[in-house]
């Protein structure tokens, strides 16, 4: 019996030995590591998308290396692309340290894209952490830019993103897990960061609305930020408010945001939106003593109102649904038609908005 058992053991083992020897596995010195993945829209040619690849190239001493390459190719689909890519480099090419995909703007106006939206999903060495973004004017044009205070290839796109570094309100951040949720989830649409190359710098401020194939709605640089509260992404902020002559800068640095969708027997449904604020006073055209903050904050208030009912108006009129309300209704309302219910409630639904900011002080000058 205990021969038997010997042998069984030593016949696993060497099962085992064959498996791994079979595996595939290549030593880190033979990967060619890909950090951000551009898709266009391929120009003057039979083929639908130019994709590019930017390879970081790992620096011989210890230090850390800037030196980056860029391989593009045009294909109609991401695993083609890929594929003829690998013609092109010497090393096996490796996408787990793939942090950001940037779309190229003409891209995202198109319908039929789902292909490549799905082969990033579909793709087990890609990160689902991943951000995804607009790239304005092109997605090569922004894996283009290397800034100054870059130290890694493409870590100024992680940094701003990942908002590990600036921290600021109208910087937006989508990751490929959500992205792809948003695509597919009914009461919710997706919506993606707009990247502008602007020669050595790459500046991030307005975000991209989608419905479920194509983009449909660009927002400017307030407006970003106002969805950005909404959707509780940020606090840290500055808001400026006129009152009479003067004009002053509040210091934001809280903020709470949430809403219900109320629908009364017999009267119109709206959505009720409360939004408290908390901060300080920044600057000011005038003096403006603890006394008068109570003046400041009402008129804060009355800005704020008219400012996020105008944004959601704007959403609403196109369609778009990228804070949820939807989703929401649906979760309280299990009807067998409750998607068809919202359909037809959302394009006429009200909006009420009630804000409650609060100054806190005036600073170091009282």
């Amino acid at each position: 019996m205990r021969t038997f058992v010997k042998w069984g053991w030593s016949v696993m083992l060497l099962l085992t030995i064959l498996l791994l020897a079979g595996c595939g596995f290549k030593d880190i010195d033979k990967r060619f590591f890909v950090v951000s993945i551009g898709v266009d829209v391929a120009k003057n040619s039979s083929k639908k998308y130019l994709v590019s690849l930017k390879f970081a190239i790992p620096s011989e001493s210890k230090g850390t290396s800037t030196d980056s390459i860029i391989v593009s190719e045009k294909a109609d689909s991401m695993s083609e692309a890929v594929r003829i890519i690998k013609t092109k480099v010497d090393k096996e090419i490796d996408f787990s340290h793939a942090k950001v995909v940037v779309f190229g703007e003409e891209i995202v106006k198109q319908k039929g894209n789902a292909g490549i939206n799905y082969w990033f999903t579909r793709r087990r060495d890609i990160q689902e952490i991943a951000w995804v973004a607009i790239g304005k004017p092109s997605a090569l044009e922004v894996l283009k830019v290397k800034p100054k205070s870059e130290r890694i290839p493409s870590n100024a796109m992680f940094l701003a993103l990942g908002k590990e570094g600036s921290e600021t309100p109208y910087v937006f951040s989508e990751f490929l897990f959500d992205y792809k949720y948003r695509l597919i989830e009914r009461g919710i649409d997706p919506l993606l960061p707009i990247i502008e190359a602007k020669k050595e710098l790459l500046e991030i401020n307005t975000v991209g609305l989608f419905n479920k194939s194509q983009l449909k709605l660009t927002l400017e640089p307030e407006e970003t930020k106002i969805l950005n509260f909404l959707r509780k992404r940020e606090e840290k902020s500055a808001n400026k408010i006129t009152k009479g002559k003067t004009k002053v800068v509040i210091d934001t640095h809280k903020l709470k945001a949430k809403y219900k969708i109320l629908t009364p027997k017999g009267k119109e449904p709206f959505i009720k939106v409360k939004v408290s604020m908390e901060g300080t006073l920044e600057e000011t055209t005038r003096r403006v003593s603890n006394a008068q903050l109570s003046i400041y904050e009402k008129a804060a208030e009355k800005s704020m109102n008219k400012e996020i009912e105008a944004l959601l108006v704007k959403i609403q009129k196109a369609n778009l649904d990228p804070i949820g309300f939807g989703l929401r209704y649906r979760s309280r309302h299990f009807n067998n038609d409750d998607w068809e219910e919202w359909k037809r409630l959302y394009p006429g639904i009200k909006f009420k908005v009630q804000t409650k900011v609060q100054i806190e002080d005036t600073g170091l000058i009282e």
